[in-house]
């Protein structure tokens, strides 16, 4: 399948221009991936993109640049497309330097919603939704079949994160919510991970001056799914075990290792609160389907009593899913919980401490 094609109706003629361009290099690479930009105004890109695009990836890569014209259809148009050829035996790598130089600048008008103005449901979704197909179409030199539960391996600091997502529990959900889940596995900001160490499980309380009510709760049903994935050892990861265990058990979970960023952009006063510029990142252990209608956000922690900063952690992991989606604080259910206990909160109630 060659992604993002359906919704315009051109699969017909791509497979053409991927057709031709592998006539064109004719065996002469052994692992050809092919990004083919989008022709006339479909680009948002101006009309250098091609060629900066060839000058940042033959750095990296061998590469041959093709321009490639279909022949005329039966209006009398013949159709162009600019191609670039990498040859490289690993597509995501590819994949991920495309994103990191595509990747848009910091807008030129910045956002005046404070933190406080988004904890309080008064701001408009203000990041776009970057789309690597709006620039062109990245055919990859092999590609996987995938089962009920696709799997793609991050490599973001300090160590490989599995995204596990249950495709058909998807079908329920919100559809920024779902397209944001399905669109990680191709446009994920990898580049973003790497770069930084300012990661949400690394905020505590002193840093973050956000007041947030808990509950604790011994008879929650995470706690029983948590204490039946202890005889599930499939991998050697306690962490990894649990969240396997969860999808493949528990019809509620949707997804786990959610990767999630923002920007030091996105709301006005994030230096004043976070003391950085830096882009904040993090991975949510499970999300779930709450009983209450709401998106329950989950980090298992294996001595919950004992946590002093994890309801900070879980709350930016809530802030960052709301800017990702545009969905309010309000939409979402937090905890974190381990064999013995679970404890609660509703993000949309926590407020900035004063200063």
């Amino acid at each position: 399948m060659i992604d993002g094609l359906e919704k315009d109706g051109s699969l017909c003629a791509m497979r053409r221009v991927v057709e031709l361009a592998h006539r064109r290099l004719n065996g002469g690479f052994q692992n050809p991936n092919l990004f083919i930009l989008r022709p006339g105004e479909a680009c948002p890109a101006s009309a250098a993109l091609g060629w900066q695009l060839c000058e940042w990836l033959g750095r990296e890569f061998r590469i041959l640049a093709l321009d490639l014209t279909l022949p005329r259809d039966q209006a009398g148009t013949a159709a162009e497309y600019f191609c670039v050829a990498i040859d490289s035996s690993q597509p995501e790598t590819v994949r991920d330097v495309l994103k990191e130089r595509l990747w848009p600048a910091t807008p030129k008008t910045l956002p005046r919603a404070t933190l406080d103005d988004v904890l309080h449901g008064r701001h408009d979704k203000t990041a776009p939704d970057f789309r690597l197909e709006e620039y062109g179409l990245f055919i990859p030199c092999r590609t996987r079949r995938h089962t009920a539960i696709r799997t793609h391996s991050f490599a973001h600091r300090p160590a490989y994160y599995r995204y596990r997502l249950a495709l058909a529990r998807t079908a329920g959900l919100l559809e920024p919510m779902a397209d944001y889940l399905h669109s990680l596995f191709t446009n994920c900001p990898n580049h973003l991970f790497r770069a930084t160490v300012f990661r949400a499980s690394g905020v505590s309380r002193g840093r973050l001056g956000v007041e947030i009510p808990l509950t604790r709760a011994i008879d929650h049903g995470i706690i029983t799914l948590a204490s039946r994935s202890h005889g599930f050892r499939e991998v050697s990861s306690r962490h990894e075990n649990l969240q396997k265990y969860f999808l493949e058990h528990d019809s509620t979970t949707i997804a786990c290792e959610v990767p999630v960023w923002m920007e030091s952009w996105e709301f006005a006063d994030y230096l004043r609160i976070l003391k950085t510029r830096e882009p904040l990142t993090g991975h949510i252990d499970v999300l779930r389907h709450e009983s209450d209608g709401l998106l329950g956000v989950w980090d298992y922690k294996p001595h919950a009593a004992a946590e002093r900063n994890a309801h900070v952690q879980v709350f930016l992991y809530a802030l960052m899913l709301s800017l990702r989606t545009g969905l309010p604080l309000s939409a979402f259910h937090c905890g974190y919980f381990d064999e013995k206990d679970a404890y609660l909160f509703r993000p949309a109630q926590a407020r900035l401490a004063r200063e």
